[in-house]
């Protein structure tokens, strides 16, 4: 019998370590937190990202953890060691949908930026394998790639609208104080990759 998203998004979430999860949508938004070094500063600063939405939803940082991705494949230099910082997942019209999101103060450089996204999208495609695997259980994820900086001034990375990244095009870029009042549902990428 084939799960209807509803039930595969709350398999995807009981399948993933709580050590993972960190926005478990309560309260209706998502809540992402980052610490950096602001330019010039010796201590470190939290960044908070709070997206609300709608339908269900919950965040997992990638990003930051001590341990291999995989624990049985050495992380020294592979190209599953890149991380994207957050993946925030949402059940809500019927799909279930992937938010790749990678923080940034203000470098843009493409080069860091499109590899971690795309170890994120080749992470969800793997959790999706191996939960299909086990389980028997799969549905199609559509997933979207974004960069939020605080860069006042990236028209030399972006392309011709100033939205997304030049050297990828399925790469949405969002200036922090853009995001303020925006839900998740209303993150724009015209690019999605369905895994």
């Amino acid at each position: 019998m084939t799960l209807d998203a509803t039930s595969y998004f709350d398999h995807i979430q009981a399948y993933i370590s709580d050590e993972y999860i960190v926005s478990d949508g309560g309260g209706g938004e998502i809540v992402l937190k980052e610490k950096y070094f602001r330019e010039g500063e010796t201590k470190k600063t939290t960044r908070t990202v709070e997206l609300p939405f709608k339908g269900k939803a919950f965040a997992i940082k990638l990003d930051g953890m001590n341990h291999p991705l995989f624990h049985f494949l050495d992380d020294n230099g592979k190209e599953w060691s890149k991380r994207c910082d957050f993946v925030v997942f949402q059940c809500y019209n019927r799909r279930v949908s992937g938010y790749l999101i990678e923080f940034k103060t203000k470098s843009l450089d493409a080069t860091s930026i499109i590899s971690q996204l795309k170890s994120g999208l080749h992470w969800c495609a793997c959790l999706r394998k191996v939960v299909q695997q086990y389980t028997g259980d799969s549905k199609p994820l559509k997933l979207k790639k974004f960069v939020f900086t605080e860069n006042n001034k990236p028209d030399a990375y972006l392309d011709a609208d100033n939205k997304y990244l030049a050297r990828d095009p399925s790469v949405r870029h969002y200036h922090y104080d853009d995001l303020v009042g925006i839900g998740l549902d209303d993150l724009e990428n015209a690019s999605v990759n369905t895994v």
